[in-house]
């Protein structure tokens, strides 16, 4: 490792701190315990618990104080951008000018399966695409389709009444990709940027599954009978409200599973497995190793599970 990049920073807007971020804190920990590792979210002393056991800084900014968020970030070299559903754009202009300000030299942002036209979501990631090309920071924005691990917001529902729900078919494809594969490439673009191009092809498993698949996956993993139910539109809006988020941004993501179910999800590639030079997960196999997420004592379970209210911003 050079010192031209001592210190890495995860950024993010929620105290959604249970993904991509998560992992990625934890390899770089594991992998280059050289560098220096910052988490800047708001109320990070609260989150930073889920790396109590490794050595990060915790920043905390305040989204309505001009000047923290820079603060935050000075002395970053390499910064993990999260963006959030809500107001990704506006957001996402806050983050690159503290950026700017706090002189940070590359950007490794989390982007979607979609491009603009195909969706309300793409539109705002083509946007802020366009707002990272302006910065002058160089930047990968990475074209990612659904985490596995969303399932566990509903690790409640599966545990209790052995059923979970999304807004589509059960027999309709979709792409993924699990926190950790994302992590290492992540890992390997922050340790040695010029090595791989994490911005020209989706990185996903390269098969897709469906609902159906992952209720049999479930039900193998934990020898329970589970249920999938296609879940009604205004269903999983309120279901989104319950953990803080918007209506316009719920919609924005219902309008991905939209696109998902009516013209069907970007197709999967191999780029990841390439790329890691290893296999990447399959559905079948993190859902057994996640056993645990799915039965009664899911709350003490080893793995990290997404908080009960984790969003920001105005109501």
């Amino acid at each position: 490792m050079t010192d031209s990049m001592p210190t890495v920073t995860v950024l993010g807007a929620t105290r959604n701190f249970f993904k991509v971020g998560h992992y990625t804190l934890r390899r770089l920990a594991a992998d280059a315990p050289e560098l220096t590792l910052r988490l800047a979210i708001p109320e990070a002393q609260t989150a930073g618990r889920a790396v109590h056991d490794i050595d990060v800084q915790l920043r905390d900014w305040e989204p309505n104080r001009s000047g923290s968020l820079a603060e935050a970030l000075s002395g970053t070299d390499t910064m993990l951008m999260v963006p959030p559903i809500d107001r990704r754009v506006e957001i996402g202009y806050m983050y690159l000018r503290a950026a700017q300000e706090a002189g940070v030299k590359r950007i490794v942002c989390l982007g979607i399966q979609f491009t603009a036209g195909q969706c309300a979501m793409a539109d705002e990631v083509a946007a802020l695409d366009v707002l990272l090309c302006e910065s002058g920071i160089e930047y990968d924005l990475v074209p990612l389709p659904m985490f596995l691990e969303n399932i566990l917001y509903q690790c409640k529902s599966i545990a209790e009444n052995g059923s979970f729900a999304f807004p589509v078919e059960a027999d309709r494809p979709f792409s993924y990709i699990t926190c950790d594969d994302a992590a290492e490439l992540f890992c390997r673009k922050i340790l040695s940027p010029e090595s791989i191009d994490l911005s020209d092809a989706l990185m996903s498993h390269h098969a897709q599954a469906t609902c159906a698949e992952w209720a049999s996956a479930i039900h193998a993993a934990t020898g329970r009978p589970i249920t999938f139910q296609r879940q009604d539109d205004e269903h999983f809006i309120a279901s989104l409200g319950k953990y803080g988020m918007r209506r316009p941004a719920a919609e924005q993501v219902l309008g991905l599973w939209e696109r998902i179910g009516t013209e069907g999800d970007a197709a999967p590639t191999r780029v990841a497995e390439q790329l890691l030079g290893r296999p990447t997960t399959d559905l079948a196999a993190w859902t057994q190793t996640h056993a645990c997420c799915f039965g009664l004592g899911f709350e003490s379970c080893p793995h990290p599970h997404p908080p009960t209210q984790h969003m920001f911003g105005p109501a």
